[in-house]
């Protein structure tokens, strides 16, 4: 009994019968007994960048032959491409490799055929490095191409090659043999299979006013790199680092700035002071720049060298110097609060020889117990610097402390209505006399002057009272000033209107002269006028009808001042006295007159 199958072109079937195996291609009908096993197998199409490995099993008792003796030996099988390779297996294994472009149909019963695998499709800037696993060497493969790996080969990740610019470098180990070397830019750079590649580095860049110290950690040789350049490190060479800085800028050395380093063969330290670019050497050790000092002529400085003497520096004579190794500015630390106990200082290295002005606020108690607190301001002066660094910390805390006493020996003499009443010159009288008190002296100061700012009671209460007294003296003063204004200003006012009667008095005989001048100015005009007229008309016409033509003529102008004003004017018939004069005529007559008198005149302009 049996069974018929149909296989297509790219279909092969694989039997397994009591005996072994046996492969039949398509296409065709096939006959088998029902016992036999099969498996159907499509044809596997490779493209040109495809690939897959086939394994050929032999089995122990059958070493180097296959199961059916009428098939070919598999040492001697050849594959449908050139490139493909047969691998010997310890496993008792031939691997094959089998690319494309091709179908491939299963000819072995007994083969492993894997999954279809892309090749490497390295570009012309790619690489990938390969591990022979049976071996365990390594090998570099670049692009441009299509690699097809080998059945043992473990591939590695595709990495970019190093396309080094002409300011950049790599580092490059030879894991096999443990020697490194520096490959410089402009480069495409590709390492060996047993090279390991640091991260691209820059170039260093100094510029002219740069350096940078470099050590060969193979040798063990330092040297110095100036600017302005640019350059690479060697495989084994590193920048040298001082608290995290390895480019370090040239120090200016002038006539201003100093520098101070120490010499690491002697240990002794050196101040350089000749103007010049400087960079420390290997065997010097940079501490730090140090300023010119510079004092005005009323500043002084006190230094102290490694023996532990004072020397005194003075701004009339040491104008300007350096600190030498080994000398400090001597300092001290001066209470600058209000009450001077030394709660907040300020440091002073500086010692200025000027009169100076602080101010002092403490608590004194009078004769009957009332507690006072007293501001006060203190002129003083630095006479002998030697003495006030040997004797004192704080000067103003002891001037402070020492005008405090004295005024507390006056203050404890008096109740409190006498020491408000006392006069502050008398309070302050025992601080600025002049009397042998060697305190100041001692400590090279002198008080100038003391002075009382304010006095006021601790107590408020007692305050609110003194202030009482104090507001009611002062109301007291200024009613007496307010009334002492009052009259001044009323004195003011009547002298002020006595002399303005005065000024009116004047005033008056002042116009009165004027209009006076003015009638007479005024009547000599008129006289020289009508004398004019009278004297031009002739000889031969009396004065008196001179003077009666020149009345006439003058009333003539009054009544044209009328006539051109618009003005209705009502006359009576005694104040009309109208005439027409014939002024050409040289004797008139009474007939040339014409009188026309009327009870009323109505003239209209």
């Amino acid at each position: 009994m049996g069974c018929i199958i149909a296989l297509d072109r790219d279909e092969s079937i694989v039997f397994s019968k009591p005996t072994g195996k046996e492969v039949r291609q398509g296409p065709g009908w096939i006959c088998y007994p029902t016992w036999w096993k099969l498996q159907v197998f499509k044809s596997i199409p490779l493209q040109s960048n495809q690939y897959i490995v086939v394994k050929h099993v032999i089995l122990p008792k059958n070493k180097g032959k296959s199961a059916r003796s009428n098939e070919m030996s598999l040492t001697k099988r050849t594959t449908t491409n050139e490139k493909d390779e047969l691998l010997n297996d310890p496993d008792m294994q031939l691997i094959e490799v089998i690319r494309g472009p091709q179908i491939y149909h299963i000819s072995n019963p007994y083969d492993q055929v894997s999954e279809i695998r892309s090749m490497l499709n390295l570009s012309a800037t790619q690489y990938v490095v390969i591990t022979d696993a049976l071996t365990g060497a390594k090998s570099v493969e670049c692009g441009p191409q299509l690699y097809c790996p080998k059945p043992y080969d473990q591939i590695g990740e595709i990495q970019n090659m190093y396309n080094l610019s002409s300011t950049q470098y790599v580092i490059v180990t030879d894991e096999s043999t443990g020697d490194r070397k520096s490959v410089n830019g402009p480069k495409l750079f590709l390492p060996k299979a047993y090279d390991k590649v640091s991260k691209m580095h820059n170039y260093i860049v100094l510029n002219h006013a740069q350096y940078c110290r470099v050590i060969d950690t193979h040798t063990g040789i330092m040297r110095i790199e100036k600017g302005p350049q640019t350059f690479s490190l060697g495989p084994y060479e590193s920048l040298m680092d001082v608290d995290g800085q390895s480019i370090f800028d040239v120090i200016n050395i002038d006539t201003e700035n100093g520098v101070l380093v120490k010499n690491l063969d002697t240990g002794i330290n050196e101040l350089i002071t000749t103007p010049q670019k400087f960079i420390p050497s290997f065997t010097q050790a940079f501490i730090e720049i140090r300023k010119l000092i510079k004092l005005a002529p009323y500043e002084n400085m006190i230094l102290i060298d490694k023996d532990g003497h004072h020397i005194l520096k003075n701004g009339l004579k040491d104008k300007s110097f350096f600190i030498y190794p080994y000398q400090q500015v001597y300092k001290q630390f001066w209470s600058n609060d209000l009450k001077k106990d030394h709660r907040s200082t300020v440091e002073v290295d500086r010692f200025d020889t000027r009169n100076q002005y602080m101010d002092y606020e403490f608590l004194v108690r009078t004769a009957d117990n009332v507690e006072i607190i007293l501001d006060v301001s203190i002129f003083w002066q630095i006479t002998d610097l030697y003495k006030l660094v040997l004797v004192t910390q704080d000067p103003p805390e002891d001037i402070c402390n020492h005008t405090r006493s004295e005024i507390l020996s006056q203050v404890s003499k008096s109740n409190m209505k006498e020491f408000m009443e006392l006069p502050n010159s008398k309070l302050i009288e025992s601080v600025n006399s002049d009397k042998d008190d060697t305190f100041f002296e001692s400590r090279g100061v002198n008080v100038i002057r003391v002075e009382i700012l304010q006095k006021r009671c601790k107590d408020p209460e007692i305050q609110k009272i003194f202030k009482q007294i104090i507001d009611e003296k002062t109301n007291r003063i200024k009613n007496i000033e307010k009334q002492g204004a009052e009259n001044e200003v009323k004195l003011c006012h009547l002298n002020g209107q006595i002399e303005a009667e005065k000024l009116v008095g004047t005033l008056l005989k002042i116009k009165k002269e004027n209009e006076r001048q003015e009638n007479v100015a005024d009547g000599i005009a008129e006289g020289s006028r009508i004398q004019n007229f009278v004297s031009n008309l002739g000889d031969d016409i009396p004065l008196e009808k001179k003077l009666q033509v020149y009345f006439d003529i003058q009333n003539t102008k009054r009544l044209e001042m009328i006539a051109q004003s618009k003005t209705t004017l009502y006359l009576t018939p005694k104040e009309v006295d109208t005439k027409v004069i014939n002024v050409n005529t040289i004797h008139p007559t009474d007939d040339a007159v014409i009188s026309n008198t009327q009870t009323r005149l109505n003239i209209e302009v």
